[in-house]
C-alpha cells in the first residue's frame, strides 16, 4: 500500500516549476580562469583558437595568423574552429573595411 503512494505523488508533484514542467536554463555562464563571464573573452578566444573572422553569412572561422589578402584574392587556411582547410576570399566593401567569403576546397578536405 505504501509503495502505490509513493508512486502516485511521484506522478502528480513535479520536481520543477517552470510552466513547461522541464527544467529551463535561461543564461549561459562559462567559467574560465577562475571566473565567470557572460561572454567568451575576446583575450582567450585570441589565445585558444587564434584570429577571428566573420564570412558574409555570419559564420565565424578562427586562424593562427593574421589574415592580410588584398582585394579579390585568396588564400587557403586552417580553421581552428572548423579543424579543416578553408578558401579565404577577401573583397573590399563601401564601408572602408574587408569583407570575407569562406568556403571548403574539396581537394583539401577528404
Amino acid at each position: 500500500m505504501r509503495h502505490k503512494i509513493y508512486i502516485l505523488l511521484l506522478l502528480f508533484i513535479s520536481c520543477a516549476n517552470t510552466p513547461s514542467g522541464a527544467i529551463e536554463y535561461s543564461t549561459t555562464i562559462y567559467y574560465l580562469d577562475g571566473k565567470f563571464h557572460e561572454d567568451i573573452p575576446e583575450e582567450y578566444i585570441h589565445k585558444v583558437w587564434g584570429y577571428r573572422i566573420t564570412d558574409g553569412r555570419g559564420i565565424q572561422h578562427t586562424y593562427r595568423e593574421r589574415l592580410s589578402i588584398p582585394h579579390q584574392r585568396q588564400e587557403i587556411r586552417y580553421c581552428t574552429i572548423h579543424r579543416k582547410s578553408e578558401r579565404v576570399k577577401a573583397v573590399w566593401a563601401p564601408a572602408n573595411e574587408y569583407w570575407y567569403f569562406v568556403t571548403t576546397p574539396k581537394r583539401y578536405n577528404k
